[in-house]
């Protein structure tokens, strides 16, 4: 929708790619109600990493690789955005070491058998057909093998908010589109290739979050994300 001569749109919607290069430059600044309460549930749900090979499968700026590297992992993360690689590479440091590559988490490249722990956090709902991400990681991931994946709840998908958004530091408006997976079908696919659920948690908008977010009051109680545990 045009607002007129000389005016931006009210939002523009953007690809995948397109639209996480172009959130880069302001992805770490934001303040994330489902960061900051997919995080420490992922985490717990992740557990000990010390020496454990992990895969940050749709890695961003980095976020879980510098966690990870920093609680003894041998981190490695992949993503199909270049500026986002970016922004992760400059997470790097002397104590804070891991690797990064540029590519599709439905294709690593990666041998088989790799990883001890796979992380795939915010990342599947922009995926439309999620079978051949789950083959791929069944087949990196080792027997024993963990699988910790977190998106926001297909609640909000099916609701109409099929969507991220994000501003450029002009105020204009992005949308990048987003994809509902039920549990029905991470269940399925789990099964397909050889994953067992170990763990379910669909935290909820409550109000301690409401106090950091005072926007999301009138959501309360709804279901903010989903994060399931597999093992292989």
């Amino acid at each position: 929708m045009n607002q007129g001569p000389g005016k931006s749109e009210a939002y523009r919607k953007l690809g995948i790619i397109e639209g996480y290069n172009r959130w880069a430059a302001t992805y770490d600044e934001e303040h994330n109600p489902l960061i900051a309460v997919e995080e420490h549930i992922t985490v717990d749900l992740i557990g000990n990493v010390r020496n454990q090979s992990v895969l940050d499968a749709g890695c961003g700026t980095g976020r879980y690789c510098q966690l990870l590297a920093k609680k003894g992992a041998k981190v490695v993360g992949i993503d199909s955005s270049s500026k986002m690689l970016e922004r992760a590479k400059g997470k790097i440091t002397a104590d804070c070491e891991f690797e990064l590559h540029l590519g599709r988490i439905e294709n690593t490249g990666f041998p088989d058998n790799s990883f001890n722990v796979v992380v795939c956090a915010l990342t599947v709902g922009h995926i439309v057909e999620l079978k051949p991400t789950i083959r791929e990681i069944s087949r990196i991931i080792r027997s024993k093998g963990r699988l910790i994946i977190s998106d926001m709840h297909p609640y909000w998908f099916v609701s109409g908010y099929d969507y991220v958004k994000f501003l450029d530091r002009t105020g204009q408006e992005y949308r990048i589109p987003e994809y509902a997976h039920l549990f029905e079908e991470y269940w399925d696919l789990f099964r397909k290739f050889k994953f067992r659920v170990k763990d379910v948690k669909e935290p909820t908008i409550d109000d301690k979050l409401i106090e950091s977010f005072p926007g999301l009051r009138k959501y309360r109680d709804m279901p903010l994300a989903l994060i399931l545990k597999a093992e292989k």
